[in-house]
């Protein structure tokens, strides 16, 4: 397939909600063939076990099996971005709440600071921070002054990790606070990143070429990386149309890297015999989208299955 010819570049294709409801093994397998992929677990203290929430028995085999990969990789003589497989941790709920009163509760600091010291360990190296009422959140004070400082203490206490900012309308209060003290000389901290979600893992689509250019929303690294986010409603038919349309957006942004996420695009609910439903993560729409995605270009299949 004919690589596309604007400048910017895909740099993570995320599928969250990895769950109980699939082997971890498949993701170490999937992820190990194409580096690109990002495997998004939401963490939720009250509703961890059910469907979308992995239980923390589950994230630690995931973890375990990824490090036994990259052992093993190491010994083959791979290099690491072929070996780490990319885990990303979307928070929800008590953790993102206490992230933000962490400037003025030392206990939500200490317990915040204490799981981000976890998830490191565990291989996660970004964290997306849902701050919405539908993920179980406290959003009244999320304009106020001390949750910026919470959220800016957070990011400046933990450099390893990568934090995406979900932007919707509801999340204004705090994404606007951090645009604004950006540009009060107050430089953003380059671990910082936006991700375009008016869906918060409903379901909702942007229609068309209705991605957000808004260039502001571009973080910047020292190396160069000028990346941005975008999600909702993505899924195995549309996957490939908003691939390309992310693609243009952060282009036209002055954008030169972008990632695209999805949820509920790549569940199933199945139908047992004994007239009991189950809500599964499912790996043949995530692998749907791989293919898609390979298919205009953007990423590769492994050269035995070219």
């Amino acid at each position: 397939m004919t690589k596309p010819s604007i400048t910017a570049k895909l740099e993570a294709l995320g599928f969250c909600g990895a769950d109980d409801s699939v082997n971890p093994r498949l993701l170490a397998l999937i992820g190990q063939n194409y580096p690109l992929v990002e495997w998004g677990i939401l963490f939720r203290p009250d509703k961890e076990g059910e469907p979308r929430y992995a239980s923390i028995e589950w994230v630690s085999r995931l973890s375990q099996i990824l490090k036994n990969s990259r052992s093993n990789n190491q010994l083959q003589q791979q290099s690491e971005s072929r070996s780490r497989i990319r885990l990303a941790a979307h928070l929800c709920g008590s953790h993102v709440n206490d992230l933000l009163s962490s400037s003025i509760k030392p206990s939500s600091a200490t317990a915040i600071d204490a799981f981000l010291v976890q998830l490191y360990e565990w291989g996660f190296r970004r964290v997306q921070v849902n701050a919405t009422a539908v993920n179980g959140v406290f959003t009244e004070k999320l304009g106020e002054g001390t949750t910026l400082q919470a959220f800016l203490r957070t990011v400046n206490t933990h450099p390893k990790l990568e934090f995406i900012v979900q932007k919707n309308d509801e999340t204004e209060p705090l994404w606007s606070a951090l645009l604004n003290n950006n540009s009060n000389g107050n430089k953003l901290p380059e671990n910082i990143v936006f991700l375009h979600d008016e869906s918060k893992g409903t379901g909702k689509e942007v229609s068309g070429d209705g991605l957000s250019t808004d260039p502001q929303f571009v973080t910047s690294s020292s190396f160069g990386r000028k990346a941005v986010g975008f999600a909702g409603g993505i899924k195995p038919s549309n996957v490939k149309s908003v691939a390309e349309s992310a693609l243009r957006a952060c282009a036209a942004s002055n954008g030169n890297s972008f990632w695209i996420d999805m949820e509920s695009g790549v569940r199933t609910t199945l139908l047992h015999p004994d007239g009991t439903k189950e809500d599964i993560f499912d790996l043949a729409k995530c692998y749907d989208c791989i293919d898609l995605v390979c298919e205009s270009g953007l990423m590769d299949h492994p050269s035995e299955l070219d």
